[in-house]
């Protein structure tokens, strides 16, 4: 069956990619996933899609925002970041890494993954199925340690 003209303007590998994850290419995932797509270097709420989809003429209940989300964490194709409380962002799965959070201004860096899958450990080392799985690391970044060092006073003899 043919996908419906604004749907068949995404490009091929959207719809391939929800496919080739056991997922119907719906118009809501496809305009998510593309979305996340355009902005893969970065970590977004589910309201910053919803809003990106509005400035770009694709606009979408919030329902249907958060379900998309949804199945395309649970399929793999997006990422969770835990943040802090009531604040979880999410980013293209273009890898699996781990995240810094700078503690200070508040920026988010991608840490690569020793494993290079989830859920980063070998499955002999516990007795049990990990079904995912997320290490953030926090701290201060090297602008934040600069700034913080810059700004002390000299120490007086």
């Amino acid at each position: 069956m043919p996908l419906p003209h604004a749907i068949s303007a995404l490009p091929a590998d959207v719809v391939a990619q929800l496919q080739a994850a056991g997922l119907r290419a719906t118009r809501p995932r496809l305009l998510v996933l593309r979305a996340f797509q355009e902005r893969a270097a970065q970590h977004l709420s589910a309201e910053a899609i919803v809003l990106a989809l509005r400035a770009q003429a694709t606009p979408l209940p919030r329902a249907s925002v958060y379900n998309s989300i949804s199945a395309l964490v649970a399929h793999g194709l997006l990422m969770v970041t835990d943040v802090g409380p009531g604040r979880t962002l999410y980013e293209y799965m273009a890898h699996w890494h781990h995240h810094f959070i700078c503690q200070q201004c508040g920026v988010i860096l991608d840490v690569p993954c020793v494993v290079g899958a989830s859920p980063c450990l070998l499955p002999d080392q516990i007795d049990a199925e990990v079904s995912s799985a997320q290490v953030i690391f926090r701290g201060l970044c090297r602008a934040c340690v600069l700034a913080n060092t810059s700004a002390a006073p000299l120490s007086q003899p």
